[in-house]
C-alpha cells in the first residue's frame, strides 16, 4: 500500500532529525573545523546522496543546529527565570534540577546544550569572526539580567559581577554537559552528579 503524503513528510522529517543530531554529537566532539560531510554522514548512517538531499553544505547543517539550540534552550531558561517563584534561591536551584535531569536523562539534550554553551564561549564562529563584532547571546543574557536583577534584591551576593557570576554558572553546566557528551552513564550510577545545593551556594554566601 502507497504511503500517503503525510506518512511520506514524516519519514522525510525524521530522516533530516536523524542528519542533524549527527551533525551535533561531530561538531561537538570535533569541533567546526575538525567536522567533515564524511563524519556525519558515517554517524547518520545515511548516504551522502542524502545529507546533500537536505543541506547543500556543511555550514547550512552547522546553521541548523545553531537555530534549534538557541530555540530550545532559551524557551526552557526564560520560563524559569520570568517567573521566579519562590524567590531568586529557589528560582536557581529549580532551574539548575532541571537543566541537569534534562542533561542526564536526554543525551540529544546534553549535546545541544553543550554545543550552546560552547558556541558562546568561543571568541571566533565559524566564519572566524571576532565575537564582540556579534550581538550578544540571548541566553547569556537572560542570565545576567538574572543574577543583576539577583544581586540588588539582595539575594545574590555581590563580591562577583552579574558578568562573571553568569560566565562561572555556564561554565559550570558546561562542565557536566561535557561530562555527559564524553562520558554518558546511567543517571542513578554516575558519579559526576552536580550537587545543586552547593552550586547554589556559590552565587548567595
Amino acid at each position: 500500500m502507497p504511503k500517503t503524503a503525510r506518512q511520506l513528510e514524516k519519514i522525510k522529517a525524521r530522516r533530516k532529525e536523524q542528519i542533524v543530531l549527527a551533525g551535533l554529537k561531530v561538531f561537538c566532539e570535533k569541533g567546526y573545523e575538525g567536522a567533515k560531510v564524511d563524519d556525519i554522514v558515517k554517524k547518520a548512517g545515511c548516504s551522502h546522496g542524502l545529507f546533500y538531499h537536505y543541506f547543500r553544505n556543511k555550514r547550512e547543517i552547522f546553521d541548523e543546529i545553531v537555530k534549534n539550540a538557541n530555540n530550545d534552550t532559551y524557551e526552557v531558561v526564560s520560563s524559569y527565570i520570568s517567573e521566579c517563584a519562590g524567590g531568586y534561591k529557589e528560582t536557581l536551584r529549580n532551574l539548575l534540577t532541571y537543566l541537569f535531569n534534562k542533561i542526564y536523562s536526554n543525551e540529544n539534550f546534553s549535546y545541544y546544550f553543550f554545543f550552546f554553551i560552547s558556541r558562546w564561549f568561543l571568541h571566533v564562529n565559524a566564519d572566524e569572526k571576532p565575537a564582540e563584532e556579534t550581538p550578544r547571546k540571548p541566553l547569556p543574557r537572560l542570565f545576567l539580567k538574572f543574577f543583576e536583577s539577583g544581586q540588588q534584591a539582595g539575594a545574590f551576593n555581590d563580591r562577583y559581577s552579574a558578568e562573571n557570576c553568569c560566565t562561572l554558572l555556564l561554565s559550570i553546566i558546561q562542565g557536566y554537559s561535557l561530562n555527559n557528551v564524553l562520558i554518558p552513564k546511567n543517571a542513578e550510577r554516575n558519579p559526576f552528579r552536580p550537587n545543586i545545593d552547593f552550586i547554589v551556594e556559590i552565587f548567595t554566601k
